[in-house]
């Protein structure tokens, strides 16, 4: 079987090192009319260090372009000779930023640009960037006017000129971070486990009406046996009903061991070629989502430092304003939910302080910096519960929106009954 879309995006761990590969495809729009040498790429890591850091250089350009004035072709998409690859360790990489120069033989007509990595590039993500090509600053800090062959042929107009661009195609590449990896490894084992048992379990199950064909005769009992049942709910109700006190113990272990089972059987059909085929559907463009985020992928990823529990639930919790009412209410329900367990409600609090106090930074850090510690200390202390710290947050964002906005409306409400009022006073006054 051909793995999905997602298998490949999840399962594929990368190894080792960082790398950016970089495919130069063409540069437009050149000044002069002299033939670049080559394209260099080097990176300068994000505290200064490395100011041409492995700088390697491809060719001379493939072919001149027909259609554009002195703009150049460095090979196809595919061609190893227009391919750079610089190797390093991912942080490094994600937070540097690269340098491309377009060499010519006059080292004074150099032209370069510069791309910084974590700004443009997410891990294991390609991007086709068109960059604007600049003259090199000379040790003064001055840079050479430019002279676009396009723009002479067309017009000597210096607003018509054209920019030169180099044409590329970049893509970051990287590990997974450790427990990631380990995660992933062990995701790979089970699901070639549950292949190998689901591809002999149901050939196996599937010949058996074939081999066995006495097997068939276990379905004729099914119907009386289904009309027994559906007759004896109601009995079965009544003694439920009146047996409550003594069921309800046995109702609660024979539900939690049906959730369990349900849980663990859901868990390996979603194993399964089909079950992965399924789910990919509803999981796959919210791991992308959140693949792209910057929180994301220092998740996934060794970019740097780990992400802090609150902007992990930054990331995932809603901004509109709706959205923040609705988590802020139940945010607020669950703290003041103690109050209905006396003693051990103040036990629930001890646990929920440090979650409320996340979840308040997180949806309200830009607004109240020191509100996640008023919830903190709400929950923690007895019987403040009461006090609605995630919606006062909720208030202080949108409040005064909502009352700039409601005073608007009252103004507009005002002007229209004021007009209403003058057209009538004129009408009255016209019939007199």
């Amino acid at each position: 079987m051909a793995p999905n879309a997602m298998a490949k995006a999840i399962m594929s761990a990368p190894t080792g090192n960082g790398k950016l590969v970089c495919t130069i495809l063409s540069a437009y729009d050149l000044p002069e009319g002299v033939v670049p040498e080559s394209v260099t790429m080097s990176y300068r890591e994000a505290t200064g260090r490395g100011n041409g850091y492995n700088e390697i250089s491809t060719g001379p350009p493939a072919a001149k372009h027909k259609d554009h004035n002195n703009s150049f072709k460095f090979g196809g998409p595919d061609s190893a000779a227009n391919q750079l690859t610089i190797s390093a360790p991912l942080p490094v990489l994600f937070e540097s930023t690269v340098t491309f120069t377009l060499k010519y033989p006059d080292a004074s007509k150099n032209l370069t640009s510069t791309c910084t990595i974590h700004k443009t590039l997410r891990v294991n993500d390609t991007q086709w960037l068109i960059l604007n090509l600049d003259p090199v600053s000379d040790s003064a800090g001055t840079r050479t006017p430019l002279k676009s062959s396009a723009s002479r042929i067309s017009t000597s107009s210096s607003s018509n000129e054209q920019q030169p661009t180099l044409r590329l195609k970049l893509r970051l590449e990287g590990p997974y971070r450790p427990e990631i990896a380990a995660v992933v490894n062990l995701m790979n084992g089970w699901f070639t486990a549950v292949d190998v048992i689901s591809d002999n379990t149901v050939g196996f199950v599937s010949d058996i009406p074939k081999n066995v064909p006495a097997v068939k005769l276990l379905l004729v009992p099914t119907v009386p046996l289904a009309t027994v049942a559906i007759g004896a709910l109601p009995i079965l109700g009544g003694i439920m009903i009146i047996g409550i006190p003594f069921f309800l113990p046995i109702f609660l272990i024979v539900l939690t061991l049906g959730l369990s089972l349900g849980a663990i059987g859901s868990s390996v059909y979603f194993s399964t070629r089909s079950g992965r085929t399924r789910i990919q559907h509803v999981a796959e463009p919210s791991y992308q989502t959140f693949l792209m985020t910057k929180t994301g992928q220092r998740i996934i990823y060794d970019v740097g430092p780990r992400p802090s529990p609150q902007s992990l639930a930054h990331a995932v919790l809603p901004s509109d304003m709706i959205g923040k009412l609705i988590v802020s209410l139940v945010i607020d329900a669950i703290g003041s939910a103690s109050y209905l367990i006396p003693l051990a409600g103040e036990g629930f609090d001890l646990t929920w302080a440090p979650m409320s106090m996340i979840l308040v930074g997180a949806l309200y850090d830009d607004v109240m910096p020191n509100l996640k510690y008023i919830a903190l200390i709400e929950e923690l202390l007895p019987f403040t519960d009461f006090i609605p710290s995630a919606t006062l947050g909720w208030v202080k964002e949108f409040g005064p929106n909502i009352i700039d906005e409601a005073k608007g409306r009252m103004g507009d409400a005002k002007r229209a009954g004021r007009r209403e009022r003058d057209a009538l006073a004129n009408l009255h006054l016209s019939r007199q």
